[in-house]
């Protein structure tokens, strides 16, 4: 049996060998990584109980906002930021379009980085957003912005995707030939994207915020947010 003195040096050693960054980025976006984003929906449950999201087509065209025009085009610019080494937590929480969406930011990074500090020897600041955390945790381990982004990326939109699999209902099959489509989504998205910087923080999809603000008063949810 190890002692706790033994223990840390046993995990700090794991922690040195660490090279591969696809294989961190394969544990941190698992869905065995508990970090809980599986009880969000970004407003998703709101339109779709609303009748506005009813099968693969909405899915696909909500997604497409999200990515070209919303939240996940801020993340991109967040991100990419603090990479260049800008402090920007404050602006990351004042971004969030409703209140939820800041609990869901604030929540997620508190449990990733309960997460770094507890199993990969990676103390992060406290009151911070999850893609904050992420982004400094990335840079701790030497992950390219390439490599974190793209991972990130499909991620949420799989996430998302499995959202409305579940509560349209849609198949499974549109589910996966969602994921498809946007992995060329994605990647045209970053090859038009690296001039973005803050200057371009907004968004202009506002069916998605607005429904997120309407997600906080519906009366029957399954979703956080």
């Amino acid at each position: 049996m190890h002692t706790v003195w033994e223990e840390l040096i046993v995990i700090n050693i794991k922690m040195k060998k660490i090279k591969d960054a696809h294989q961190i980025l394969q544990v941190w976006f698992s869905s065995s990584f508990p970090i809980g984003s599986y009880a969000y929906s970004h407003g998703l449950e709101a339109l779709i109980d609303d009748k506005k999201i009813k099968n693969k087509d909405d899915v696909e065209e909500f997604l497409e906002a999200l990515l070209l025009w919303g939240s996940l085009r801020n993340d991109y610019i967040f991100i990419k930021s603090i990479y260049h080494n800008e402090e920007i937590n404050e602006l990351i929480l004042a971004s969030a379009s409703s209140k939820e969406r800041r609990i869901e930011m604030i929540d997620m990074g508190k449990s990733f980085r309960k997460i770094m500090k507890d199993s990969w020897e990676l103390s992060l600041p406290e009151n911070t957003a999850f893609i904050y955390c992420l982004a400094k945790a990335g840079l701790h381990f030497n992950i390219k912005f390439d490599d974190l982004i793209k991972f990130y990326l499909q991620s949420f939109i799989s996430n998302l995707i499995n959202v409305c699999v579940k509560h349209i209902p849609m198949s499974q099959k549109d589910g996966q030939t969602l994921n498809v489509i946007f992995i060329n989504q994605i990647q045209e998205f970053l090859t038009h994207s690296d001039k973005l910087t803050l200057k371009d923080i907004g968004s202009t999809f506002f069916i998605g915020d607005i429904f997120s603000i309407k997600h906080e008063n519906s009366e029957s949810r399954i979703y956080l947010t």
